[in-house]
């Protein structure tokens, strides 16, 4: 009898030791991700700092007077546009907070990053009344990795519904790294031209900026770590065993090139009118994040349903 229970008591004992080994493990990865996720953020500021001794100003005298469009895009972009887009963020991750499925934990730190980004910027903006260059890299690595998290999400609900088989995803992977190696050399071909202005926006003082570390970041640092990205998710590709790696690697290159063309474009295109970069920006946010909620509604009608539940 008294062996029976040493043998129930050990037994006991080795399932509350793996358990715990597992939620270490889970800590590690979790402590070690973060960790590479904000030296990858600060990497380019210690770059452009070892090789020009600064990041350049952020205070600019030109003035211009704003339009009638540019105060509604102004108004609509602060104040339908982005409450909007934020609030979605929100609800998306108080539906997927708890849930353990890889695509649910991805979207929970994207949106996270995002809004932390969107909160540092704020604050930044209400303590000094202007953007920082650091503020806005902040800003801007925040989306960033709401479009890393959302491709790791979809990638990884591709390989799971619709092609479990390593060698059905494998020419797909690779064909896609490929084209993104190409592809990447499109940002690099341009120049960075910093600009902004000062304006008053009903008797409100507001600077708009494209400062040329940003660009900098943007034309020459996002599409060289695609490139880096995409040939590795090409070369894991070809690995079965690392099929894993491969997905988490084109998600990083697709990501960064994507925020990279959308950034250097909208600045292209309203060059003179900054406003109208802001409120497109917003925009493409409000599009993304909006596309992602209809996708989980349709796709995962239950999660959404079993919140709402908990709040009659």
């Amino acid at each position: 009898m008294v062996h029976g229970n040493n043998i129930k008591v050990n037994k006991q004992f080795k399932k509350s030791h793996c358990v715990y080994n597992r939620r270490m493990s889970t800590r590690n990865r979790i402590a070690s991700s973060t960790f590479a996720i904000l030296l990858f953020g600060a990497l380019p500021i210690l770059v452009y700092f070892a090789a020009r001794g600064n990041l350049g100003v952020s205070t600019l005298t030109s003035l211009q007077a704003p339009n009638a469009s540019d105060q509604a895009a102004l108004i609509a972009s602060l104040i339908v546009v982005k409450p909007l887009y934020m609030l979605l963020s929100v609800a998306i991750i108080l539906i997927l907070f708890d849930r353990a499925a890889f695509p649910a934990r991805a979207l929970v730190w994207g949106f996270t990053a995002l809004l932390s980004g969107e909160l540092i910027c704020g604050a930044v903006f209400s303590a000094f009344g202007r953007e920082l260059i650091v503020s806005e890299h902040i800003h801007s690595y925040g989306m960033a990795l709401e479009y890393f998290f959302s491709a790791c999400a979809f990638f990884a609900f591709v390989d799971g519904r619709f092609a479990p088989d390593p060698k059905r995803v494998r020419p797909l992977y690779a064909f896609a790294s490929g084209l993104g190696i190409l592809a990447a050399f499109l940002p690099l071909s341009v120049n960075p031209t910093p600009g902004g202005y000062q304006t008053d926006l009903y008797g409100f003082p507001y600077l708009y900026a494209r400062f040329e570390f940003n660009q900098w970041v943007e034309s020459r640092f996002l599409p060289i770590a695609a490139l880096i990205f995409f040939g590795l998710a090409f070369f894991s590709a070809l690995n079965s065993t690392r099929m894993s790696l491969s997905r988490v690697f084109l998600s990083a290159g697709t990501s960064l090139l994507a925020f990279s063309i959308i950034r250097l474009s909208l600045g292209a295109l309203f060059a003179e009118r900054l406003v109208w970069f802001e409120f497109w920006e917003e925009m493409i946010q409000l599009l993304v994040i909006s596309t992602v909620a209809f996708l989980l509604w349709r796709v995962k009608p239950e999660w959404i349903t079993d919140r709402v539940a908990l709040f009659r």
